[in-house]
């Protein structure tokens, strides 16, 4: 799923942006940007942006993108969501988040320093909780992107998987470990909510396709 529409794109720059201060802002690494309808809105709003984009589709226009900038924009081939394999099988699109944020030029902070990374992305929806899990496992292990600081993450979820990580003990039907742990581990807020018929999805030929659900 990408965002196509560009009011929508405003909402999630502006969401994104919101707070910032006046000193040096974080590389905003943006996942599977497809069309690259956020990337362009991003960088007219001035963020420095590193897409992380797996399908060939996309790429040409997104390196052409890249080209006509002074790096302020960097693309990169490859799969956020297939970071760092449990199998360490590093066969593109998967990518080793030490090479990722080595060529993006970010160092290890200590973890009370500013956030060093901002991540964007919308959870891949077949694979939403094993997505949730990964992420909490490097989270609680400091490793993969948690190597490198307090790495914010700024994702689409799905409202079943939200009201799991927000849930309260009183809500039997969707209190979990899952929910105990991501709670513990991090301040959760809900910053925008989007019907998914407000994103498209790409189809075999390459075209895109706004989806039933």
């Amino acid at each position: 799923r990408f965002i196509a529409c560009p009011a929508l794109a405003r909402t999630v720059q502006r969401c994104l942006q919101d707070g910032a201060g006046g000193g040096p802002q974080p590389v905003l690494l943006e996942c599977a940007p497809g069309p690259g309808v956020l990337t362009r809105t991003l960088l007219n709003a001035g963020v420095r942006v590193v897409a992380l984009e797996s399908n060939p589709v996309f790429l040409p226009n997104l390196q052409s993108l890249e080209n006509s900038l002074d790096g302020q924009l960097k693309v990169i081939y490859g799969d956020f969501f297939r970071l760092d394999p449990l199998d360490k099988m590093l066969k593109p699109p998967a990518v080793c988040s030490e090479k990722l944020f080595e060529a993006v030029g970010v160092s290890a902070v200590p973890w009370r320093a500013d956030v060093p990374v901002k991540v964007f992305g919308i959870l891949p929806q077949n694979r939403e909780r094993t997505m949730l899990w990964r992420l909490l496992f490097a989270l609680y292990e400091c490793s993969s992107i948690y190597r490198y600081g307090r790495v914010e993450l700024n994702l689409f979820v799905s409202e079943k998987e939200y009201k799991v990580l927000t849930a309260k003990p009183r809500e039997t039907n969707a209190y979990q470990a899952l929910s105990v742990l991501w709670q513990i581990g991090c301040d959760i807020q809900l910053l925008h909510m989007e019907p998914w018929s407000s994103f498209v999805t790409n189809l075999k030929n390459g075209a895109l396709a706004v989806p039933k659900s």
